[in-house]
């Protein structure tokens, strides 16, 4: 007698767990030669002190993906709380993410540099790891600009401004 037995992977369900995690909404750009690349994203950690590391993930059909493999050199920008519509920005559509308004300029070494924020982190991508939908790029930060204030949060699918408790 021959006995068969069907397994199923369970339903995980990781978007909808991690929907009710609050996190620091950032902005990570490059430069392309044909024009400035960025988008928001929500997973940028520090991963080493020592060396410095941070990472963040990208997905494998983001408009931004090829630019940044091949740049090799990246900005990540903390936003300030009261910087939402720039958030919303550079999660829409790629063609209307750097108007000509005053709100980023281009920094010492050709990266897009945003104003305003809280923190901004800039170096050479230190290594990438293919992981499932995504990517994870590593980044060891050369240049760090901390200017103060309170981040934008990001949580449940909206933004939101920190109050103490």
């Amino acid at each position: 007698m021959t006995c068969t037995a069907t397994t199923t992977a369970p339903v995980v369900d990781l978007a909808g767990a991690f929907r009710a995690v609050a996190s620091s909404a950032w902005v990570v750009t490059t430069a392309s030669p044909e024009r400035p690349v960025g988008f928001t994203a929500i997973s940028v950690a520090s991963v080493s002190v020592a060396p410095p590391l941070l990472s963040f993930n990208v997905s494998r059909t983001s408009s931004s993906l090829e630019a940044l493999l091949a740049e090799r050199r990246v900005a990540v920008h903390l936003l300030a709380d009261d910087q939402e519509a720039l958030a919303r920005r550079f999660a829409a559509p790629a063609a209307g993410r750097f108007p000509d308004d005053g709100s980023w300029s281009y920094d010492e070494t050709g990266l897009p540099e945003l104003h305003g924020v809280v923190a901004r982190l800039a170096g050479p991508v230190h290594d990438v790891v293919e992981a499932g939908d995504s990517v994870l790029l590593l980044v060891r930060p050369e240049v760090t600009a901390v200017h103060g204030g309170t981040p934008l949060v990001h949580h449940a699918r909206a933004y939101h401004r920190l109050s103490a408790v």
